[in-house]
């Protein structure tokens, strides 16, 4: 079979909209024989590299862009600039492959990325079959939580929601939903989001988020690096987008006793990190942030090995890679009961049961069993846990070492 795979995202270690293109097309080019994929070339520049790393060789890249004149002005638009950008390009690879590509050309088109389902596609003109892989969304924004985000956080959680529905009055969105045969869908939850009469198209997807060993650099990490006996290591990684819930995280460190002895790390970009910064400042809280550039993907071993607990406490959405990683790594998780994590959890995890508490009351929780862990995990004498020959490595370090390999 010939596919066709159009993905504005498409690398592995860029964060999950990325991710899911990458997952998507590697997934179909595992399977078929032949595959072409038409990709944004600036988002994506390094697609052709990665391509030869995992050996892909029936892959054909296709990059369209927009001029840089004109991306740089749907880019700086006020408000969500890229996902703009994302729905402008729909129309430009429609034009690009009319160029190229005759009507029913390919057996097999599939539209990927952005996942939640507010794009059209034209590959349907070009297939025989669209397939919509992978849709996600319709996580519902608990509004008695709001006062976790900023105020202007909250505007954009409102604009988010109103915008996940209106999206489905677009001509060319419902177009391309009656044109599509199947709609992958991540949950119930974004398969209730969907008009009725296109349900039935709806095909559940359990392998939804993937994660591989292979990417990263498990047994090394493990014989080089170790938790530290004495401090409770908390980690995070993500883009700060402030519905991650990193905030939450913070405003429950804010409540410790000072008996109690632990390091968060926050690792990420993007806007909400000044707002952490001046929170952390504000409360004098033990907290390293880390630049995510300094850190390769396949690095990040080192970073889930040293530490104890890993924290999402997302408002919304179907998990997260991240999550899984730290899970794969064997780290116990820290999250809320509505994160999409539930396939996810361990017995020795903590989810914190959000009903019929007050954003306040969560915070509480939060805190007494960020303290219980501490005392859980670090009694034993450290005399005890210092007889190990493994290296413990601080986040400092950590970023020092991948400071200093980045520099030679």
């Amino acid at each position: 079979m010939v596919l066709a795979v159009s993905a504005f995202t498409c690398t592995e270690d860029l964060g999950s909209e990325h991710e899911l293109g990458w997952q998507c097309l590697k997934a179909r080019a595992l399977n078929n024989n032949e595959v072409y994929l038409f990709t944004a070339g600036y988002v994506n520049s390094d697609i052709h590299e990665q391509l030869d790393r995992h050996n892909l060789r029936n892959v054909v890249v296709h990059t369209v862009d927009f001029p840089k004149s004109v991306d740089a002005f749907l880019n700086a638009t006020i408000g969500k600039g890229h996902l703009l950008t994302a729905y402008a390009w729909e129309f430009l690879l429609f034009f690009y492959m009319l160029r190229r590509f005759g009507k029913n050309q390919f057996d097999v088109g599939v539209k990927s990325t952005y996942a939640g389902y507010r794009w059209p596609s034209f590959l349907w003109y070009f297939s025989k079959q669209l397939h919509l892989d992978p849709v996600s969304g319709g996580g519902g924004f608990p509004l008695r939580f709001r006062t976790f985000l900023s105020a202007k956080a909250q505007r954009r959680e409102l604009f988010r929601m109103f915008m996940q529905r209106v999206f489905y009055f677009d001509p060319f969105v419902f177009l391309t939903m009656l044109k599509a045969g199947e709609l992958h869908v991540s949950n119930a939850g974004t398969k209730a989001m969907t008009p009725k009469f296109f349900r039935k198209k709806c095909v559940l997807k359990n392998d939804f988020i993937k994660v591989d060993a292979s990417d990263f650099k498990m047994e090394e990490a493990r014989k080089t690096v170790s938790v530290d006996p004495d401090i409770l290591k908390i980690f995070h990684t993500g883009k700060l987008l402030e519905w991650k819930g990193v905030m939450i995280i913070l405003r429950a460190l804010a409540l410790l006793p000072n008996s109690v002895k632990y390091e968060y790390t926050v690792m990420g970009s993007m806007s909400a990190r000044q707002y952490y910064l001046d929170y952390v400042r504000q409360e004098g809280l033990n907290v390293t942030f880390v630049d995510p550039e300094k850190v390769p993907r396949h690095d990040l071993s080192f970073y889930f090995f040293a530490h104890d607990l890993f924290t999402f406490a997302a408002l919304h959405g179907d998990g997260g890679h991240a999550p899984v990683e730290a899970k794969m790594h064997g780290m116990r998780l820290l999250t809320l009961d509505f994160s999409g994590l539930e396939q996810t959890l361990t017995k020795d995890d903590i989810c914190i049961q959000t009903e019929a508490l007050n954003e306040g009351e969560i915070v509480q929780q939060i805190a007494k069993s960020i303290e219980h862990l501490y005392y859980e995990l670090k009694c034993p004498p450290s005399s005890v846990a210092s007889s190990t020959s493994k290296h413990i490595t601080s986040a400092a370090e950590l970023e020092r070492n991948y400071s200093a390999s980045s520099q030679s």
